[in-house]
């Protein structure tokens, strides 16, 4: 008896669970990719300002040696002006490759950029709307399964009321199937 009521009590959760684990996995879905999003637009946020740092670096970096160029243009110092020509150069190149990694900092943003707070309410209103649904389906879930427990408990009292009048009745009463029965044998 133990053994088939814990096989009933693991078949109705199994029903039960099942009735919600759309809507549930739905959910964690949405949230998984919200998450998921923002975290991604967090990265590109922190690689564009990374981005904008270096090129900022390296235009601090040209002003600074084009000062140093004009002190030695102005003081005739031909070796510094040809150390600073390849230094210019080797900067140059630099200031290409940062602008490079600027351009896909941003085009990087701009695709992973999405307005939080718009989406993060339309989540919540799925939320609410999938927790008033699966409220009022376990409230119908309650009284399906309050009434059919109350109609179990009255027909189990109606059949022990029948056996128990049936069992109080006197055995000297037979039935006319019972008398010829044992007129016959």
């Amino acid at each position: 008896m133990f053994g088939k009521k814990k096989l009933l009590e693991e078949r109705i959760d199994a029903a039960v669970r099942a009735e919600f684990v759309g809507l549930l996995t739905e959910l964690e879905e949405s949230l998984r990719d919200y998450r998921w999003r923002s975290r991604r637009k967090e990265e590109a946020r922190v690689e564009l300002e990374r981005a904008e740092a270096e090129e900022r670096r390296v235009q601090l970096e040209r002003i600074e040696l084009k000062k140093r160029f004009w002190e030695a243009y102005y003081g005739e110092d031909e070796t510094i002006l040809h150390k600073i020509d390849l230094e210019y150069r080797s900067l140059e190149r630099a200031m290409k490759k940062a602008e490079r990694s600027l351009k896909r900092a941003h085009e990087s943003f701009e695709k992973a950029d999405f307005d939080e707070v718009a989406e993060g309410a339309a989540l919540e209103e799925k939320a609410d709307a999938a927790e008033e649904k699966v409220d009022l389906r376990i409230g119908a879930l309650e009284q399906a399964l309050e009434e059919l427990l109350a109609e179990i408990w009255r027909d189990a009292k109606e059949i022990s009321r029948a056996i128990r009048n049936e069992c109080q009745k006197p055995h000297s009463e037979t039935s006319e199937e019972e008398i010829a029965h044992r007129e016959s044998a």
